[in-house]
């Protein structure tokens, strides 16, 4: 259940379908999601915000300031795979990114999952 309303919240935020403020709204209860104790729920945030960070690049200010931590507590591969896409993607505009992804880097020959490889 969990999943499937950050993804409709993702989806309506991405469509823009809310009225008027809703997809920085949005944005903003998902970047909330980041910092939950629920691997799930803390991964589908992450990836509806790396769609909306593509469709909407302006709330990409509203998300950048949790990536770099969301990154260590985030566990599932899709999850995890978004975060470091918004990382790369939009690093210029967030202060910790190369340090989070030079991590990742240095790490990278101890990562299970193909899924965050590629």
């Amino acid at each position: 259940m969990g999943r499937l309303a950050v993804r409709s919240m993702g989806a309506i935020a991405l469509h823009d379908t809310g009225g008027q403020g809703c997809v920085e709204s949005i944005a903003r209860r998902l970047v909330e999601m980041l910092d939950l104790q629920v691997p799930h729920v803390s991964s589908e945030a992450a990836t509806a915000l790396a769609g909306l960070a593509r469709r909407h690049p302006d709330t990409i200010a509203v998300m950048s300031a949790p990536l770099p931590r969301a990154l260590r507590y985030i566990t599932e591969p899709q999850g995890k795979a978004s975060v470091i896409f918004l990382l790369g993607e939009y690093g210029e505009s967030i202060q910790e990114a190369p340090y989070s992804l030079e991590k990742v880097i240095d790490n990278y020959d101890n990562i299970a999952d193909d899924g965050v490889k590629t």
